[in-house]
């Protein structure tokens, strides 16, 4: 996407004359179209070319070649493209219509290295998210007395807790077995192995200590099944869910 965004700039810096020239220069003496194939392995390659070629882009080397004359009353000709408004064209191509389809992740268009790191970020955002709150649970811990250091919510309400704990402790869980996954054969990934399950034995000790007597053995239990239970869950659930859309669809065409 970063050579997408270089055309969008290289664009930009054209619209002075109301005019969008696709073979302009940049500071490297590069077209668009030289910025496209110097990568020529990522995804969504021959769709930007192929956008770049029917607007007459050409490559550096070719542009000498080219003396195209431009005439203002043609609203495509050659290597330019002429626009009434060139902010709204340009905004128009950073921010289509429908942002869902737009963003959506397509094979062949996006890379999957992009898409593993985006998995990544949120994954490690939402393993440190619920590590806090497990560590430090809303309405803080008691101070004084017998209850030092339990929490308060469980004391007010050991099933509203005991919902925050198990609902709080899958997408933890969830989260390290994300991480686990998209960082497979990565260097020194069994170090990163032992880090997650120090992690999760540190976030166990937490929630079961501050927990009340009354649910603190289904907290032991749930927690320490769990790591084990997610790939089974994750599964399962997937399956599930193309047997609804499969249902839905025929369900539909018949």
């Amino acid at each position: 996407m970063v050579k997408f965004w270089q055309v969008i700039e290289l664009g930009k810096e054209a619209t002075t004359s109301f005019v969008l020239e696709v073979n302009a220069l940049n500071k490297s003496a590069l077209i668009a179209l030289d910025l496209l194939l110097i990568f020529p392995s990522e995804a969504g390659n021959r769709e930007i070319e192929e956008i770049l070629r029917g607007a007459g882009a050409i490559k550096a080397r070719d542009r000498d070649r080219h003396n195209i004359l431009c005439p203002a009353s043609s609203f495509e000709f050659g290597n330019h493209i002429q626009v009434s408004n060139p902010s709204a064209s340009v905004t128009s191509l950073v921010q289509p219509k429908n942002l869902v389809k737009y963003f959506k992740f397509k094979k062949g268009r996006d890379s999957p290295s992009d898409a593993r790191n985006v998995l990544l970020v949120i994954s490690v955002l939402v393993a440190t998210a619920t590590f806090q709150v497990g560590l430090s649970p809303p309405g803080g811990f008691w101070q004084d007395g017998s209850l030092a250091g339990r929490s308060i919510l469980g004391s007010n309400s050991e099933v509203i807790f005991l919902l925050f704990v198990l609902f709080n402790s899958i997408g933890f869980s969830v989260s390290l077995f994300t991480i686990n996954i998209l960082t497979t054969n990565f260097p020194l990934h069994f170090e990163l192995q032992i880090c997650m399950i120090a992690m999760f034995i540190t976030y166990n000790n937490a929630v079961t200590t501050t927990a009340p007597n009354g649910v603190k053995f289904l907290i032991i239990i749930f927690t320490s099944a769990l790591p084990s239970m997610i790939a089974l869950l994750a599964n399962g659930v997937r399956r599930l869910t193309l047997r609804l859309r499969k249902f839905y669809r025929s369900s539909c065409e018949g």
